[in-house]
């Protein structure tokens, strides 16, 4: 497949704040918005999905959210949460004046995301949570696993990186601990594309982890989710349980939930195909 390039591409300010925006196809097509996960950037969205979703005639977006890639950075004394992204993305939507758009999320995307659904119902068409929670801290669910908690606490006591060729290294052995075992790790492609983030911005300080912590559980108001809604999720997520997917199914009245065995926290290019088709179904079953 060709790689497809943003239609457009840049700042736009919102919220008080400047978001970077990168979107893709016509602006007359229904409207896909893509939120990353926690210091995850717009482009950690795989371009053969995001070029799939075009050639299906969608208008796909996918941006930075506030506190990393490009975006306003905020100043760390000044605490933030889920519910304040959630807004960043309804002004980002108000901005290219999208009404309602289909909102997919990954991880603490899929948290922004079901904000979306449950407070912001009229800009949501349909959603989906990829390897995400409704409630990290919250006691009815399992936290992460014991063996990736002691391995991220080793990392924090290590020496930071400070050279791109360590940044880069500190990246893909993150990402080495997210992965499972359904997907080969694509090391090399990996590397590729950490360099080219750690070349376009770094910035560890960002208060994402935080914001996903310190925000209200929604696993009391998952059954008020009034859209159609995919999940994905896999057995082997060391960050997110799978538990937290199972609960998610149970309560969101209209839910396609797509388990995998062995995935990690993770959403690899490999997937890029099935999750695709996926999606597009649930695109086309909503109003």
């Amino acid at each position: 497949m060709d790689r497809m390039e943003p239609t457009t591409k840049g700042l736009i300010e919102t919220n008080g704040l400047d978001l970077w925006v990168e979107t893709f196809g016509g602006a007359g097509d229904p409207a896909v918005v893509l939120i990353s996960g926690a210091d995850s950037p717009g482009s950690r969205w795989d371009i053969d999905l995001v070029s799939t979703l075009v050639r299906a005639q969608y208008f796909v977006v996918r941006f930075d959210n506030r506190d990393c890639g490009l975006s306003t950075k905020i100043d760390p004394d000044e605490l933030y949460t889920l519910d304040d992204m959630a807004r960043d993305a309804t002004g980002l939507m108000d901005a290219l004046v999208i009404d309602r758009a289909h909102v997919v999320g990954r991880s603490m995307g899929g948290m922004i995301g079901q904000l979306l659904a449950l407070d912001h119902a009229d800009r949501v068409r349909s959603l989906g949570l990829l390897i995400t929670s409704p409630g990290m801290g919250d006691e009815r669910l399992p936290g992460p696993s014991d063996a990736f908690v002691d391995m991220l606490a080793a990392r924090h006591l290590a020496p930071p990186p400070r050279t791109r060729d360590e940044r880069t290294d500190y990246l893909v052995e993150l990402f080495r601990l997210y992965a499972g075992t359904v997907i080969p790790f694509d090391e090399a492609r990996l590397r590729a594309a950490c360099a080219a983030e750690v070349d376009r911005m770094w910035y560890p300080e960002s208060g994402h982890s935080h914001a996903a912590w310190s925000t209200a559980s929604r696993v009391d108001r998952l059954s008020e989710v009034a859209v159609p809604t995919l999940i994905m999720h896999g057995t082997a997520d060391p960050v997110v349980p799978v538990a937290h997917a199972l609960l998610m199914a149970a309560s969101i009245p209209d839910n396609d939930c797509w388990i995998i065995e062995g995935l990690g926290h993770e959403t690899p290019a490999a997937l890029s195909p099935e999750l695709a088709r996926r999606l597009l179904a649930l695109f086309r079953r909503a109003p």
